[in-house]
């Protein structure tokens, strides 16, 4: 009954490396706010370049609309900046959070489109829509 005793000592050692890792990442887990945040700003960033496109797919005929269009392009940056606060709001209550401990899955979804994002090691990774 003369274990090997080298082997016990490497296990434990295993297994203390992988909690540590486990507490690490735990700890560094994005939280909602910084979600919140990134998800903000990637829609600022990607949304305003593609409303000419977006109200084009929504087939508008409303004249006015038309005429207004190139002015949203314009001014939809600035026009989210005033709306921060409101925006984060719209997307924290379109979001389902998974929290698995030392990851994160955020399911936004925005405009017909569902979109993921993995919170891990305080990075935000957004998976593309399928």
């Amino acid at each position: 009954m003369g274990g090997n005793p080298a082997v016990v000592k490497v296990s434990w050692g295993a297994l203390a490396v992988v909690g540590l890792a486990a507490v690490g990442l735990a700890v560094t887990n994005p939280s909602e706010q910084q979600f919140l945040e990134y998800a903000y700003s990637t829609l600022r960033q990607e949304l305003c370049p593609r409303l000419p496109e977006m109200l084009k797919e929504a087939k508008q005929t409303d004249e006015l609309l038309q005429f207004f269009t190139p002015y949203l392009q314009q001014s939809c940056s600035e026009l989210l900046l005033a709306l921060k606060e409101p925006t984060k709001e719209f997307l924290r209550r379109n979001t389902k959070v998974q929290n698995y401990l030392v990851f994160s899955i955020y399911t936004t979804d925005l405009f017909g489109t569902r979109y993921r994002t993995l919170g891990v090691a305080r990075q935000l990774i957004t998976i593309p829509p399928r």
